[in-house]
């Protein structure tokens, strides 16, 4: 394991440490708290979501796709009941009710009877399998009858989807710090997996995505740190530590993480620091810190207490640079403290990236 921030180097491996031990524990252990970096900076959303159906913690994760003539869509998971479907305004367009399905990600251009699709997968850690759904951008069609539940022996947490060289691979984290790797393709006989890869990340893991451009996979361990990796399982599992809880504002739980690229491997590496209600972006390719910001209350309120989060470079009529999308744990400030009243916010990212360095 390399560590790239050879000055925090033993900060980190104390507080990975006393982490470690703590999650043994009978009682989970509340993490210290982490104030933000000095220079965090304030962005507000643009708009936001309705409310998922169900009601107490049910939101979770988005994924963004952005078709070249403009149109497309947001998925996001309500972990009690399916996946709901938001146009690029953030009005509700489709509900699919396909159950607890916690994490979601999808590519482009997935062939399909000779046709490019978009699939999306979601991960469903009480049923442990993965929910397969195209989508057909020539028809703006969801292809639910091809909809399938593809049973897996580990309980997927967090999932993640990616090209590795020619294949479309998904990645699963776990609660028991184990992540997986699959190949998956479709036949005559309809989706199949194959598992590729499996290896330790610590303790319990969610957050991950690939950057394709690279071949790199990125995975949060929740009170561990922001790992990279090779994406290809024939180039090892050797891990390279971004950033622990108390480094560069990071406080645990590390959630949620995506890419926003910039040519052939620039742009950022983004993570939800969920403790302490805000993001940590590093620059692409080197991983320097670039910057720490929350959402404030303006059009809409704050965000906080983020799960999943997902960006997009490509260009829409309202955000020319692309947006970011992010999971809002409570979206009242008057709901009842043990009531989540949950949604996605909707930021542009030309606002994010004024305040980056």
């Amino acid at each position: 394991m390399t560590d790239i921030y050879n000055k925090t180097a033993i900060f980190g491996l104390t507080a990975g440490l006393i982490l470690g031990l703590a999650s043994c524990a009978t009682l989970e252990q509340e993490a210290p708290y982490v104030a933000p970096t000095e220079g965090m900076f304030p962005v507000t959303a643009a708009f936001e979501t309705p409310l998922v159906g169900s009601a107490g913690d049910s939101a979770d994760d988005p994924a963004i796709f952005v078709h070249e003539n403009g149109s497309g869509f947001i998925a996001g998971t309500d972990k009690q009941a399916g996946l709901h479907i938001y146009t690029l305004e953030g009005e509700a367009r489709d509900f699919f009710p396909l159950g607890t399905l916690n994490n979601v990600d999808l590519r482009e251009d997935f062939v399909v009877d000779g046709n490019p699709h978009v699939l999306l997968v979601a991960s469903n850690d009480e049923k442990k399998n993965i929910t397969a759904l195209l989508y057909n951008p020539a028809t703006d069609v969801f292809l639910t009858d091809m909809t399938s539940l593809l049973a897996i022996k580990p309980e997927p947490y967090g999932i993640c989807l990616g090209m590795v060289g020619e294949d479309y691979q998904v990645g699963v984290t776990t609660k028991a710090g184990i992540y997986y790797q699959y190949n998956i393709a479709y036949n005559s006989e309809g989706f199949a997996l194959s598992k590729v890869r499996e290896f330790p990340t610590g303790t319990k893991t969610e957050g991950c995505v690939f950057d394709d451009r690279t071949q790199t996979l990125y995975i949060a361990e929740e009170a561990g740190g922001l790992y990279r990796y090779a994406a290809a399982p024939s180039a090892g599992d050797d891990q390279t530590v971004i950033g622990r809880p108390g480094q560069f504002g990071l406080m645990a739980d590390l959630e949620g993480v995506t890419v926003y690229p910039e040519g052939e491997d620039g742009g950022y590496l983004l993570v939800s620091s969920q403790g302490n209600d805000s993001y940590v972006a590093f620059t692409l390719p080197d991983h320097q810190f670039a910057g720490q910001f929350e959402i404030v209350e303006g059009v809409v309120d704050r965000t906080t207490v983020t799960d999943g989060i997902d960006v997009t470079a490509k260009s829409t009529e309202r955000f020319p640079d692309g947006f970011f999308v992010v999971q809002d744990n409570q979206n009242s400030e008057d709901a009842a403290e043990d009531f989540e009243q949950q949604n996605f916010k909707v930021v542009d990212w030309r606002d994010i990236e004024a305040g980056l360095r």
